[in-house]
């Protein structure tokens, strides 16, 4: 026997129904009204139950006027960061290709926004110090509304400090103050790759965070 709602069929709905329906009138009643208790979906199965069962209760009014408030409150939740988004893209968009934005931040640190591309940025923190071991990320605007974000290797820090130091490790590898094995020279390249992916699900949402935060509530999109 299938239960229809009034709303899309959610599958977290389903499981409650199963549990339910076997359940008196009272008691579907009296689950339908304990918030305390009960989450949202457990209590809309109840009323669905009742509905179907063609009981008239002013209980199915009450838990769908809930409903309705709830939804109200998600489309507008829905729309406040579609409207955030589409300021931080407005924003980024404003970036030169090939030219970096930057914006303070309330810590004293500085966002950096590089444009790579038309639809692609290269986005990280400038701490003046740690950041430079840090990876990135890369933003790919999709449309007017969309982006997609992703973690990447910061390619400035592997190349100064990873090659770079391998080609220092090379040099004193000839002037005799290092040992001249293999492990040694990549040492630095291995070590400069490895931090980045270890720190990169750490960093990937603390410079997303402050990405939509500094860029993407902001009504001007102010360069330093």
């Amino acid at each position: 026997m299938k239960y229809k709602t009034d709303r899309s069929y959610k599958m977290t709905e389903k499981p409650f129904i199963e549990k339910f329906k076997a359940k008196s009138n009272e008691e579907l009643e009296r689950i339908a009204m304990n918030s305390e208790s009960f989450v949202f979906d457990a209590r809309y199965a109840a009323i669905t139950i009742l509905r179907h069962r063609n009981i008239d209760s002013h209980i199915i009014d009450q838990v769908e006027k809930e409903f309705r408030n709830r939804k109200t409150a998600e489309e507008g939740k829905t729309e406040n960061l579609k409207e955030h988004d589409q300021q931080l893209i407005k924003c980024i968009r404003e970036i030169p290709i090939k030219g970096t934005g930057k914006y303070g931040l309330k810590n004293g640190n500085e966002l950096q926004v590089k444009r790579l591309s038309e639809d692609y940025f290269q986005v990280r923190i400038n701490d003046y110090s740690r950041s430079e071991f840090m990876p990135v990320i890369i933003c790919k605007i999709k449309s007017n509304s969309t982006y997609l974000c992703y973690p990447f290797f910061y390619i400035n820090s592997i190349l100064i400090f990873g090659f770079g130091g391998t080609i220092l490790t090379v040099i004193f590898s000839f002037l005799g103050y290092v040992e001249n094995e293999a492990f040694i020279f990549l040492f630095p390249l291995l070590l400069s790759i490895g931090l980045q992916i270890i720190l990169m699900p750490f960093s990937y949402y603390i410079v997303l965070h402050f990405l939509k935060k500094r860029l993407g509530k902001s009504q001007t999109c102010t360069n330093i």
